[in-house]
């Protein structure tokens, strides 16, 4: 399977199963845990899109911030795991959500699924939004996940 079609069943899975899971997430003692939260992520990235798209023993960069569960890595499965992928985000003509910008042929690195609402992106379904950062100007895009597409590609080290 190709990374642009297993992130959009990603997405899919978010949307499906957030509101499901995301009470099992919070901590008793606070109203949301996002530690708890991005492990789960981070586990469903790992076992839904890395090891569907990659062959064993390769890996992708982390999924957003990553899990804490162990504290020194920020992966599940294999924590010791290094990346030797990234995914890049192609935009051939599409509306930067954020900046209210057009932009054309550009390529960005990905970071993570997001919702939008009341101008900015937010860590709820739907997961129809892509969040990436723009490193030749330092700032943040978001694009709608119809508006892209996704590539694979070897992390040069």
């Amino acid at each position: 399977m190709n990374v642009d079609t297993a992130i959009r069943i990603f997405a899919s899975v978010l949307n499906s199963t957030w509101n499901i899971v995301t009470p099992l997430l919070v901590n008793r003692q606070y109203t949301s845990d996002s530690s708890s939260t991005s492990d789960w992520l981070q586990a469903n990235w790992e076992l839904l899109v890395e090891r569907k798209v990659l062959p064993l023993n390769e890996y992708f960069e982390v999924y957003g911030e990553g899990a804490d569960f162990y504290g020194t890595s920020s992966r599940i499965t294999d924590i010791q795991a290094v990346p030797g992928f990234s995914i890049a985000i192609v935009v051939s003509n599409a509306p930067d959500l954020l900046t209210g910008l057009n932009v054309v042929n550009s390529r960005f690195c990905f970071d993570k699924l997001v919702g939008f609402a009341n101008g900015y992106y937010v860590d709820s379904p739907p997961f129809n939004f892509v969040l990436t950062h723009d490193e030749s100007k330092g700032i943040e895009r978001v694009f709608s996940i119809g508006d892209v597409s996704f590539e694979c590609q070897r992390i040069q080290g």
